[in-house]
């Protein structure tokens, strides 16, 4: 509201003027009625005396009505000026204070009521601006709307750079093209005082926010000003999911600790029963020999069983080795050219003995006639061959072949090994690589070995830089295929 100019004192000039003429034009008329009756006057004098009253009446008139305007104009004055006392007084109870009107100096007591309301005023911008201060500089979001239509009243820097706007784009405006609440502007001013979820529209895209919002009554009860505090939550939210993924896998790596920590039990059980087994019959053997209650014609008999149980215990012993110094150092192993034709083919032989045992057919068919040459630790290599060999005869079915093919493709060498035997239930594929996993293959309910056969068939790999696949059907067989790089 602009500041009112000082109305030119025109009523006041009447009433001044007025006021005078009129008590003297009553004067006058009261002495010529008075000078009347008492003289009696006749004629030509009573005639005058009747105009002089007829032209005192008219002026008796003209000063009543001169007041009576004077009356109405300074009346309309001070009515005008006590209206803009209001306004300035309801635009700061706004919290809008405009520059207060000047108040007549000749009125005592609404200019005494007018210095109040100024330096009431002065208070309410210090306070306003005080006000200001902390409303633009707080990290939440602070909105005031109308009640009618929730067009936004007033906001805050925060609000205006959420929603990447300025101050002046955003007041005015429905609150609803920024804000989202998930239950509804309406049923969230219905349900009142409770924490709400939403979403701020931004040119940077969604924000979540928790809302709070209040209702302020006016005087007489009637709705005000909607009140509402928003709070950016994208960034809560985010760390609580984060943390929420953080603990689901910690409580995996748990449940793997355990399933280690079983595995482990389970392990040292197998690994006692392993190298017991054979120490054991070892042992009767060569009790036998010392007590000498053996026949001497079984002496060569019995020596050949203590050395193929001594065999297999330095076999199982150096597997375990040869799987812990994969894991932790594969720089200590020498490389060099080796034929992998020739490893396979040599392999193979030796083996074949096991084979015929088993009644398993061994096919080298499809190896290279000529030499296919890798990079590579001849030992690991050789390994490598015979644990997948073993495990095709082992896990075959009598009368099954085992085939084994070796080719180029590529820039590779590429070995296979494919059996005929029970094959490996899907459940147990993505396993069968772990560390000391065992898995009832061939469906007797016996869980045979260490379980570190395939995986240190997999560490070899590794060592080479070359990749193993492997795949099985239940009933018709496994191929394991090994891919390393070849040389020229």
């Amino acid at each position: 509201m602009s500041k009112l100019s000082r109305p030119k004192p025109l009523g006041l000039l009447l009433l001044v003027v007025g006021l005078p003429i009129l008590a003297w034009s009553v004067a006058e008329l009261f002495w010529d009625l008075a000078f009347w009756t008492e003289r009696g006057l006749q004629g030509a004098g009573l005639m005058l005396l009747k105009r002089s009253i007829v032209f005192k009446s008219i002026g008796l008139l003209v000063a009543l009505a001169a007041v009576l305007a004077g009356g109405l104009l300074w009346r309309r004055r001070l009515n005008r000026q006590v209206d803009s006392l209001v306004e300035a007084c309801r635009s700061m109870a706004l919290g809008e204070p405009s520059p207060l009107p000047d108040a007549p100096s000749s009125l005592g007591e609404l200019n005494r009521l007018a210095l109040a309301i100024q330096v009431m005023h002065e208070a309410l911008l210090d306070y306003l601006s005080l006000y200001r201060r902390f409303f633009n500089a707080a990290p939440d979001m602070f909105l005031s709307l109308a009640p009618a239509g929730k067009r936004i009243l007033d906001a805050n820097l925060a609000f205006c750079r959420a929603v990447g706007r300025l101050k002046d784009e955003v007041l005015g405006q429905p609150v609803e093209h920024f804000v989202t609440l998930d239950k509804g502007w309406d049923e969230a001013l219905a349900a009142g005082g409770e924490l709400l979820t939403g979403q701020i529209k931004s040119k940077g895209g969604s924000i979540n926010i928790e809302a709070s919002i209040t209702l302020e009554g006016g005087p007489e009860g009637q709705s005000w000003v909607l009140g509402a505090i928003l709070r950016d939550v994208t960034l809560r939210d985010t760390l609580y999911g984060e943390l929420l993924r953080k603990s689901t896998a910690l409580e995996k790596a748990l449940e793997e600790i355990k399933d280690v920590e079983e595995l482990k039990d389970e392990f040292l059980t197998t690994l006692s029963h392993e190298l017991k087994t054979p120490l054991v019959s070892l042992k009767g053997f060569l009790q036998l020999l010392k007590d000498g209650r053996g026949d001497a014609k079984e002496t060569p008999n019995y020596l050949e069983i203590c050395w193929r149980n001594l065999t297999k215990l330095e076999k199982q012993i150096n597997n375990l080795l040869d799987l812990a110094r994969l894991s932790h150092s594969k720089e200590q192993f020498e490389m060099e050219r080796v034929d992998l034709a020739t490893l396979v083919r040599t392999g193979a032989e030796n083996l074949r003995a096991a084979a015929d045992e088993q009644r398993v057919r061994l096919d080298l068919v499809a190896v290279s006639a000529g030499e296919l040459t890798v990079l590579g630790n001849l030992n690991k290599l050789i390994q490598l061959v015979d644990n997948l060999l073993v495990n095709a005869i082992k896990y075959n079915k009598r009368g099954g072949e085992v085939k084994v093919g070796l080719r180029r493709q590529d820039g590779s060498v590429v070995l296979t090994v494919a059996d005929s035997g029970v094959g490996i239930d899907r459940e147990h594929m993505a396993a069968i690589f772990n560390r000391f996993y065992r898995a009832d293959i061939t469906g007797t309910g016996r869980l045979e070995g260490l379980g570190i056969g395939l995986s240190l068939v997999q560490e070899i790999v590794k060592l080479h830089r070359g990749d193993i696949k492997v795949e099985s059907e239940p009933g018709v067989g496994t191929t394991f295929t090994v891919k390393l790089e070849a040389l020229t």
